[in-house]
Order: C-alpha cells, then structure tokens, then sequence
C-alpha cells in the first residue's frame, strides 16, 4: 500500500503579491522525509505560517531562477545557522547558476553574514532534462519550459510513495507539459492570466483548451495574477491558496 504525500501550499503567490499573496513555494512530506518545491523570497515566512519547521527540510528543489522562486534561500540558510543552528545535510537542486546566485543573493542580502561557515554541510546538484536525480526517498526530474528569455527554466516532476506530481514553474504553454503530467495524481499548473496569451505564463484560456492533453488525475491552479484573482469563483479548476493542504 502506498504511503500518504502530503503538499502543503507555503506560496501562492506572483512575483508582484498579488492578492496579499506569498512567493511561490510547496512543501512535500512522504515517509519521514521534507522537501521544497521553489523557495521565493517570503518561504521562511510561509512555512512557520503553517507550522513547518525549515530545520527539518532535506532538500530543496527550484525551477528557475528568479527572486520569487529561489529567492528564500538565503533567508533559510541564515535561520539554518543561527537560529536552528543546523547540523545534518541540506541538498539545494536546480539550474546550472544556482550556486553562484544563491552565494551572490546571500552576499547582497547580508554581506559577510555567514561566514566560511554554515555549520552544515550544503550540497548543490544540478537539474538535467536528460536524467532523474535521487534525494533521499524522492525522484525528481524535469523538463525545458519556455518562460521569456530566460534559460534553464524547468517544469519539475516529483515521484516519491509511489505517487507522481508536477509543477509546471512558470512557463507559456508548451508541449513538453504534455509529457510532463501524463500518469501524475496532481499537476500544479502556474496560471498568472485570464485569457491573455503571455510570451512568459500560462493562461487560464489555454489550460482549458489543452486540459484533455494534460493526462493528469487533478489540475490546480497557482501563480495567479490580479486579472486571475478578479475570476476566481469562475473557475473550473481549484485554485491554491497559501496554507492548503493536498493529501495524495
């Protein structure tokens, strides 16, 4: 018998809150272990919201980098060493970039704060279409979405008590999320607005039009913008809010 994931909805939000809402992040739970879907910049605020202690995370897995998706970091790394003063591991997953721009963050944010020294050891690996890493009791791959100019942005996939889910990031519609939901119990699909095609995001619009190509068992919606929020009640997909809790 397959053992119960819960997700938990730390953030919400887009990168301008609309709607008061937190920067994106996701919080799975399977089997004795924790791990991060995107840490924006609000996540440490978010997860002590819901009553989640940042001290008990393995790894942390970002799509891309942009500060509210990965921007939480050095907020989690500075409360790692001086308030919950970590010891075991932290794993930090995501593109090519992510260590420089996590060590250039940190040194922006709290210039020599931390030191030589974590006091735990961070390990850094690196996303790759092309492979699925394993951390810990999670198997996570990913996929090449389109979201402006940007490079390697990733939607991601996440296999853990044998269930699937994905996440979209933030992407504009493109097949390869096709591939990306087929089998999942959950696919969290960012969808910033109504029923404008956006060089950058996915529309509520095109969810609807693909949804039959999303083999998908449940399709949420995330990253809302102010023109979403205003059709919330409208909709016909369930739309995450900061605290919600998803058992798989």
């Amino acid at each position: 018998m397959s053992k119960i994931v819960r997700l938990r909805c730390v953030g919400s939000g887009d990168a301008f809150g609309s709607g008061g809402r937190l920067n994106s992040c996701f919080h799975l739970a399977a089997a004795g272990e924790q791990l991060l879907l995107d840490c924006g910049c609000s996540s440490l605020i978010g997860l002590q919201r819901c009553g989640l202690n940042p001290a008990e995370l393995d790894s942390v897995v970002i799509s891309h980098l942009h500060g509210d998706h990965f921007g939480g970091i050095p907020f989690l790394l500075l409360e790692a060493k001086y308030v919950s003063r970590r010891r075991r591991p932290l794993t930090l997953i995501g593109p090519a970039d992510l260590q420089q721009q996590v060590e250039a963050a940190l040194e922006a944010l709290y210039p020599g704060a931390i030191g030589n020294e974590l006091g735990f050891p961070l390990i850094y690996r690196q996303l790759d279409p092309a492979q699925t890493l394993v951390a810990g009791g999670f198997e996570i791959g990913c996929c090449q979405v389109r979201h402006g100019n940007s490079k390697n942005v990733y939607g991601l996939r996440i296999r853990v008590a044998g269930k699937s889910l994905g996440y979209t990031g933030d992407t504009e519609w493109t097949d390869n999320l096709i591939a990306l939901a087929d089998g999942c119990e959950l696919l969290i699909a960012e969808c910033f607005a109504y029923d404008r095609s956006l060089p950058s995001h996915l529309d509520y619009q095109t969810l609807v039009q693909r949804r039959a190509d999303l083999n998908c068992r449940r399709l949420v919606l995330t990253h809302l913008g102010a023109e979403m929020l205003q059709q919330r009640n409208a909709l016909q997909f369930t739309v995450l809010n900061d605290g919600d809790l998803i058992e798989l």
